[in-house]
């Protein structure tokens, strides 16, 4: 049975687009299928935890909407019951796009799915929750709060350049390879993938099966103002700068009083612990 979870809503109407795709591929195969459409934040995780309760071997629960779903199924799956199929249909696909772990074409997506040839990739524990992608604090959720109360539906892009008109560093403490640091921070991102934000590539050197986390560090640049680098920074032109601090690990402790997103989702006060869980993620080839 192939049991798909899905955000109808995600990517601005494309979830419908996308699932209708998805049928038709399953009923042109013969597959037995079920689909269970998400109601709000938190229904994604719920079902995944109560569809793994009666999995049997070979059934597959398949995510289908943005990152935002991708999070919520992957914090909810038992992966000794299931693998986790990955259907992209939001509006940015950050971790499809930057990692190649899914096609963004949904129909090579349900193919890669029906195929069956599994795939180990990583996610990141962060105290009891899971993150597919990138976990950050600082700017990012600045810009995150500010892209979802704002009433034009800013880009992230352009919500990010707004922010930073105003935004002051803050200090945070980093314990990474058995070091603590202190470092004046405008963001840092703990990655997986390599992109947030539609395409913003954080941390272009991540590979989501390596068994490392990417930590960023972004600071703020000592002689030129931080709105100048930013163009650079979005294409992933940072790596080296002198703002820019690159660190590989498998586990790193943060220290900070502001709020952290996981996947693009905002929690608050949560111990920001994070550790690669290597080949936790099972899911499916890509093929060519």
């Amino acid at each position: 049975m192939i049991h798909i979870i899905a955000n109808a809503e995600s990517g601005k109407g494309n979830g419908k687009k996308c699932l209708e795709i998805a049928k038709s591929v399953l009923e042109s195969a013969a597959r037995p299928y079920e689909i269970h459409l998400t109601n709000g934040t938190g229904h994604g995780k719920q079902l995944a935890a109560s569809l793994s309760e009666t999995c049997v071997d070979g059934d597959v629960i398949a995510a289908l909407g943005g990152d935002g779903t991708f999070h919520e199924v992957l914090n909810g799956i038992d992966f000794c019951k299931a693998r986790m199929g990955l259907i992209p249909s939001g509006r940015g696909n950050d971790f499809a796009l930057g990692t190649l772990a899914a096609s963004i074409d949904p129909r090579k997506a349900v193919e890669d799915i029906l195929k069956g040839v599994p795939r180990d990739l990583d996610y990141i524990q962060i105290s009891d929750k899971r993150c597919i992608n990138i976990a950050g604090t600082g700017l990012d959720v600045e810009v995150l709060l500010k892209t979802a109360k704002s009433r034009n539906k800013l880009s992230y892009v352009a919500s990010l350049f707004r922010c930073l008109l105003h935004y002051k560093p803050y200090k945070v403490k980093a314990e990474i390879n058995g070091e603590l640091k202190e470092y004046s921070c405008i963001m840092i991102g703990v990655c997986n993938g390599t992109q947030i934000g539609g395409g913003i590539k954080l941390s272009p050197e991540s590979k989501p099966d390596d068994g490392k986390l990417d930590v960023m560090i972004i600071e703020k640049p000592k002689h030129t103002p931080t709105l100048f680098v930013m163009p650079s920074f979005i294409k992933g032109k940072h790596m080296g700068k002198q703002y820019s601090k690159h660190i590989i690990c498998e586990s790193v402790r943060i220290e900070t009083p502001a709020p952290v997103q996981l996947d693009g989702e905002i929690y608050y006060d949560l111990d920001f612990n994070a550790s690669i869980v290597k080949g936790g993620l099972k899911t499916f080839a890509v093929s060519e």
